[in-house]
């Protein structure tokens, strides 16, 4: 009965509220401008042109206190949004991170929310149409590092999410071990074949022609093998889920992917805990900057 809850939740409308205005497959792949209602504390809305599609991208940032004068350079840390969200999608890291700042916990940093459109698993779609990879790869990072006084190497770069972000951190970090010095995935949606083909075939369809084939070679459970003499000793990586999350089960598979490959890593389970961001955040509080800032070396 548990398996087919989760098959369900997976199914459904179970990231963002917007989703609830309609059935998942009216819901577009990607919007990449999202600028919100209103202000955002501790936040500003921004945008970079996208050669690749050629339309604007947004993200929000934090800038630490102090930002504004002199001429020091801060690390970074990504925060990657869950599917059916956006650039706007959550304030709760970043009041974690202002408040860990004001403690001292951990060093100033920026922190960026990127758009990585709402239902792409932060791959590239098989039509060039939606260039989440690139785009947050390629045009996004080096955007951030050229517009803001970055610390603009790996070693002053980090880059977390949850749920398709979570997937999406670990993927990066797999993938491009040169960018980040550690990565964390937070409930991770690590959709494996049998979900991403029967249960969420709009994304299968849109972003991979219906070949399940591509959304496997682009999955951390396959690149974690192949690619983990790059990543081992190099990039810190971290799991943590909720032991009642619908991605738990997939979580628990990621954490056996990575001790087969022999990749260290963080693994820690959250009793109790559902797929709910604020909920991880009221049991990680700023561990995960902390988490972060230890790995940062420069």
């Amino acid at each position: 009965m548990k398996c087919v809850f989760r098959m369900l939740l997976w199914a459904g409308l179970l990231f963002s509220p917007c989703q609830f205005l309609a059935a998942v497959d009216e819901v577009p792949i990607a919007v990449w401008f999202n600028p919100p209602a209103q202000p955002v504390p501790l936040l500003t809305h921004q945008s970079y042109h996208s050669q690749v599609m050629d339309t604007k991208v947004g993200y929000s940032i934090y800038l630490p206190p102090g930002y504004g004068e002199g001429e020091a350079r801060y690390p970074v840390v990504y925060v990657l949004h869950g599917r059916g969200g956006n650039e706007c999608w959550d304030t709760r890291v970043v009041t974690e991170l202002d408040r860990a700042i004001a403690s001292k916990l951990v060093r100033p940093m920026i922190l960026v929310y990127p758009s990585a459109g709402q239902h792409t698993v932060y791959c590239d779609s098989v039509d060039g149409r939606y260039m989440a990879d690139t785009t947050v790869i390629k045009e996004l990072i080096p955007h951030i590092d050229a517009t803001y006084r970055t610390v603009a190497r790996k070693e002053g770069r980090a880059i977390q999410g949850m749920s398709m972000g979570g997937c999406g951190a670990i993927k990066f970090a797999l993938k491009y071990p040169e960018l980040f010095s550690s990565a964390i995935g937070y409930a991770g949606g690590f959709v494996d074949a049998e979900i991403m083909k029967q249960k969420v075939a709009m994304i299968n369809n849109g972003m991979f022609g219906g070949d399940i084939t591509k959304w496997m070679a682009e999955h951390p459970y396959t690149l974690a093998a192949p690619l983990a003499d790059n990543v081992r000793g190099k990039v810190a990586l971290r799991l943590a889920c909720g032991t009642t999350d619908v991605s738990f089960d997939l979580t628990q598979t990621m954490h056996d992917v990575l001790l087969k490959a022999n990749l260290p890593h963080d693994y820690l389970e959250y009793a109790g805990v559902e797929h709910n961001f604020n909920r991880i955040m009221d049991v990680e509080g700023p561990l995960g900057l902390i988490f972060a800032d230890r790995h940062f070396s420069y």
